[in-house]
């Protein structure tokens, strides 16, 4: 089989969608689409463009034989329900009038080929256990040595209703599955995803299965902490200003029929248990987030719980007793928080004056202010000595990081 797999897992939409126009047959008693391989029709390349509520794949298909050729090509759609729809997630989908209507309004599936619209037809799989419920099926038709292009738009975006395509505890999964039915290799295959929103990601020195392929992303705005990795390097990664879109495209050749592709990006919430670092510092400063409308709600609830009466910082305030392994955490959040794509923001200042007074206390700076000075001094390396720091006290990297986080003050 053929096989190019994209694998994003994000924790806060919904939505499960396939990009694939597989070669199958309709079976003539089940009335369901069948996946079967064919020896005559070559999928040449494709491009798959993928924004966070649509996508768009164009297929190059090529008639290698010199006879005529018909084929039935379906896209598969695997779709679930949530509880309070169809009862329990595992219970069986059925196969009616409804569920279709619902299916294709939320898809809005659109094909054309050759540019001249293409008729799609929603049935059902014949096979249960290949991992689909339903298949948009249509016919093509091929001259002798013919080249076809096809292209599939469909709807991808958040899915925050009753229904959704996709798993029920909020991740979304974008597989894209191609060529596993055609013949041959796939010579080319291009996929460009546009970033914008929740998703601002900046790669550095990523390499197949090396130390180096995982990055962190502190999305300070949304309160959102992203992991993300890839097997296989980007061919570009560029910031688009006028969209405001991060580009990120993928060239792979000649994908041979055992090759597996991947790329996952997991998003949480910031109060997860392995968010602490990100958690800890929204505990330091949470007096000051309070006061920005809107956040008290957002972040009260869990952090009085996380750390009531202190209590749960007591750990952290000693895993930080080494004033190198402080700096490291102020570091990080530097470097995950405050990337080209954060924007200027009231809670963004706060975190910066964070960072800020967390260098200046590193060099024995003594606060004027009560609230610095009560935070810094549960760290037991911290000794107030001088209320003056210049430039000459501080390192490079300490001035290039204070220089960028000014300008969020």
């Amino acid at each position: 089989m053929k096989k190019l797999i994209i694998l994003l897992l994000l924790f806060i939409t919904s939505v499960n969608c396939f990009a694939d126009d597989a070669h199958g047959r309709i079976e003539p008693y089940l009335g369901g689409f069948k996946i079967q391989d064919c020896d005559s029709i070559e999928m040449t390349d494709e491009v798959v463009e993928i924004w966070e509520d649509r996508v768009k794949v164009t297929f190059h298909f090529k008639n290698l034989s010199s006879q005529k050729q018909t084929v039935t090509i379906g896209f598969p759609v695997k779709w679930y329900e949530e509880i309070g729809v169809r009862g329990e997630p595992d219970e069986p989908l059925k196969d009616d009038a409804e569920t279709r209507a619902r299916i294709e309004d939320y898809y809005k599936f659109k094909s054309t080929c050759n540019g001249k619209p293409l008729k799609r037809k929603l049935i059902s799989s014949a096979n249960s256990y290949d991992g689909f419920n339903f298949w948009f099926t249509t016919e093509l038709s091929f001259e002798p040595g013919q080249t076809l292009e096809v292209i599939d738009e469909y709807n991808s975006g958040y899915s925050y209703g009753s229904d959704s395509i996709g798993y029920s505890w909020n991740t979304w999964t974008y597989i894209l599955t191609t060529g596993s039915s055609w013949v041959n290799s796939i010579q080319k295959a291009t996929i460009i995803f546009h970033s914008k929103y929740e998703y601002k990601w900046k790669y550095n020195n990523v390499e197949r299965y090396s130390g180096k392929d995982i990055k962190y992303i502190w999305n300070i705005d949304k309160m959102t902490y992203h992991q993300c990795y890839f097997s296989y390097k980007p061919s570009s990664i560029r910031y688009d200003k006028k969209s405001g879109e991060t580009v990120v495209t993928w060239v792979l050749k000649d994908i041979k029929p055992t090759e597996e592709w991947e790329a996952e990006e997991q998003s949480s919430l910031i109060h997860s248990p392995s968010n602490w670092k990100q958690e800890f510092a929204w505990f330091l400063v949470k007096d000051e987030l309070y006061k920005i409308p809107g956040y008290e709600e957002k972040g009260k609830w869990w952090l009085d719980e996380r750390f009531t009466d202190d209590s749960g910082a007591d750990s952290i305030y000693k895993d930080f007793s080494d004033k190198k392994e402080f700096y490291e955490w102020v570091k990080e959040l530097y470097d995950t928080g405050f990337t080209e794509f954060q924007p200027k923001s009231k809670d963004a200042g706060v975190f910066a004056q964070l960072l800020i007074n967390s260098i200046y206390a590193m060099h024995g700076y003594e606060f004027k202010n009560e609230k610095w000075t009560k935070i810094f001094s549960n760290f037991s390396w911290y000794k107030p000595v001088t209320s003056s720091i210049s430039d000459k006290d501080l390192t490079a990297e300490e001035k290039d990081m204070i220089k960028r986080l000014i300008q969020y003050r």
